[in-house]
């Protein structure tokens, strides 16, 4: 066997809490699909200060054009550190949904490539949280490849 197939027990699934280093930064990607997903992924990461946080959300056809489930996740637990960077082809929509629960963002921009190597080389050393629907999980693991070794998802690059 090939790929993320072979793995050890325990370990994350590809961008389902994985995490890998760049710029001296712990990078976790946390997998973000429907309301009950975003509620787990925001539930397992205690939000607190010393961490960086990003989203990234995108509305391909393999995320499901209908982003409304957006409306029904609790992004309250982001307030004490803020999203640093917000972004993929829904940036200014998730955006907004952060502005209803009184979350503070840094930074909105719908150019993912750009946004990721920004926020993953901005302020060395300081762990870092990538929440992102599928498409966008993708796209930030083969930005960060360009960045350093990331394990082979089996999609390509």
């Amino acid at each position: 066997m090939t790929g993320f197939w072979r793995r050890r027990r325990g370990d994350p699934r590809v961008g389902r809490g994985e995490t890998i280093a760049v710029n001296g930064s712990d990078v976790q990607l946390l997998l973000v699909k429907n309301r009950w997903a975003s509620g787990m992924s925001l539930g397992s990461v205690p939000a607190r200060r010393g961490y960086d946080t990003m989203i990234a959300i995108c509305d391909l056809y393999a995320d499901g054009r209908d982003m409304s489930w957006l409306w029904d996740v609790d992004f309250t637990s982001l307030r004490p550190t803020g999203v640093a960077m917000v972004s993929g082809t829904r940036a200014w929509d998730m955006a907004l949904r952060l502005e209803y629960d009184q979350v503070r963002v840094e930074q909105t921009g719908t150019d993912l490539e750009a946004a990721v190597r920004q926020f993953v080389t901005a302020r060395p050393g300081v762990p870092k949280h990538i929440y992102c629907t599928y498409t966008s999980m993708l796209r930030v693991r083969a930005e960060l490849a360009k960045l350093t070794t990331v394990a082979d998802a089996g999609v390509g690059r």
